[in-house]
């Protein structure tokens, strides 16, 4: 029996060099829509800037005005820098959100990669074994606060002093906590050790097969390793993919010179330029081009599905010909969280 797939959007934070406006009604209009026509899910990523410009939504800020605008989607961050804020703040806002949102929430957190961002807000910066120290350090007091009475936490980088999370998270034990990324020595051990869910970073991106599938496989068996060292239960993990469809609606070559424009303009960094170029490499270009990719995803183990820049036709063509292929009878979107 096919394991339940949910489906969800990645929403407008930022002009991903394809929208041309970038505003709160377009944010809103389009979670909006996800659950209109039956997505599971509504997903904000986490940046503070693009190069020297460009507008960009703040994560929890804009995701607790939409737990407010919606009623049934849940409502992911995937995933944010746990950099940029102190994990006992996250995991107070989390709680609030779940909250708001009647126990929508489902957390995403990772180690971060765009410390241009970082320095011009003039937070602190690690190397990658500081930053997956702290995150691993993050992860704990996160589900300490959430679970606790009172927590209490003496790390490197983080400590709690009977600290107290009030109100406490709808969701028990707790909302699900997703970890982003994709290193292997580290990054998915954290997630076995944390994890109900793990965002695996693209190819290009992560290392690995450049083929998206064969990378995503490459990815599960070395966290299936890290599971059984551990001694994690796989299948509590679950996984999730992306499927970018920031070509439906649009001409290659019109994006195309817009990336090349907006990242002179806006002196985007090598890094930024490079996940720029693999997000043209990735898009697909029709639904069915888009249903075999899903397809594949879900025999490799994926249950989360992800569509990435979509224009409102878009997401509308895709609830249209590609989700009904993964849903039987009178399958309905948006019940529960991972696992349910």
């Amino acid at each position: 029996m096919m394991p339940r797939i949910r489906f969800g959007v990645m929403l407008p934070m930022w002009d991903y060099h394809v929208y041309d406006d970038v505003s709160f009604d377009q944010i809103a209009t389009m979670a909006r829509e996800a659950e209109r026509l039956g997505y599971d899910y509504i997903s904000v990523d986490d940046h503070l800037q693009r190069g020297e410009g460009g507008r960009v939504f703040e994560s929890l800020s804009t995701l607790s005005a939409l737990a407010v605008l919606t009623v049934r989607v849940r409502l992911l961050t995937t995933v944010l820098c746990s950099m940029y804020r102190a994990p006992a703040l996250v995991a107070k806002m989390a709680a609030v959100i779940d909250t708001i949102s009647g126990g929508r929430l489902e957390l995403g957190i990772g180690a971060g990669w765009k410390e241009e961002e970082a320095r011009a807000y003039g937070m602190p910066w690690d190397s990658p074994r500081g930053r997956l120290d702290r995150l691993d350090e993050a992860c704990r007091v996160i589900l300490a606060l959430w679970t606790r009475d009172e927590a209490s936490l003496a790390g490197r980088y983080f400590t709690l002093s009977n600290a107290v999370c009030n109100p406490r998270p709808v969701q028990r034990p707790h909302p699900p906590l997703w970890i982003g990324g994709a290193g292997e020595k580290r990054t998915l051990r954290i997630a076995a050790r944390y994890a109900d869910g793990v965002n695996f970073a693209g190819p290009g991106i992560g290392g690995g097969p450049s083929d998206p599938v064969e990378y995503f496989l490459h990815k599960r068996r070395v966290l299936l390793d890290h599971c059984r060292d551990v001694g994690r239960d796989p299948t509590e993990v679950a996984l999730s993919c992306g499927v970018n469809a920031m070509l439906w609606g649009r001409a290659r070559d019109a994006v195309e010179a817009r990336f090349r424009r907006e990242a002179a303009e806006h002196s985007l960094s090598e890094p930024e330029r490079r996940r720029l170029a693999h997000s043209l490499e990735s898009a697909v270009r029709t639904p069915q081009e888009a249903a075999a990719l899903v397809e594949r995803y879900v025999e490799a183990g994926a249950t989360y599905v992800t569509v990435g820049r979509p224009t409102l036709e878009g997401l509308q063509m895709f609830a249209d010909e590609v989700i009904p292929r993964f849903r039987s009878g009178p399958e309905k979107a948006g019940h529960g969280p991972v696992g349910a």
